[in-house]
């Protein structure tokens, strides 16, 4: 299978997934959707920043730009991050919903996914070398 193949492969679930964090996240801030949960605003705002910067970073995956892998390590760092601080949040005891932390949980294996497919096909290529 071709590097492009690879690079498309993982740009199509980086689109997705920002453009759901997007329509989603957007929609609380514009108040057209009222949850049942507790929301936290920083999370929402985080949410709606980083699907736009997933679905830039989906466009790089796709025309195959090195930034965009780089731009993947970097989303997989920071959901991490984010996923670490609500789980700290919750072991405080602050309320957080399940379903934001369930959200975060599968975003960043989500981009585990997509980030260990680019590492793979890169090492690969390094070893052909």
């Amino acid at each position: 299978m071709t590097q492009q193949y690879f690079y498309r492969l993982t740009a199509i679930p980086a689109f997705i997934i920002g453009l759901l964090s997007v329509k989603e996240g957007g929609s609380v801030l514009l108040g057209l959707s009222t949850k049942a949960y507790p929301v936290l605003p920083w999370l929402v705002w985080y949410n709606v920043v980083m699907g736009i910067v997933s679905v830039i970073t989906g466009a790089g995956l796709w025309t195959q730009r090195r930034w965009g892998a780089v731009l993947a390590a970097v989303i997989l760092l920071c959901h991490s991050i984010v996923f670490l601080s609500l789980m700290a949040l919750v072991m405080l005891g602050e309320t957080v919903a399940r379903i934001s932390t369930v959200a975060m949980l599968f975003r960043t294996a989500i981009w585990l996914v997509i980030y260990m497919v680019l590492r793979w096909k890169h090492d690969s290529q390094a070893g052909d070398a």
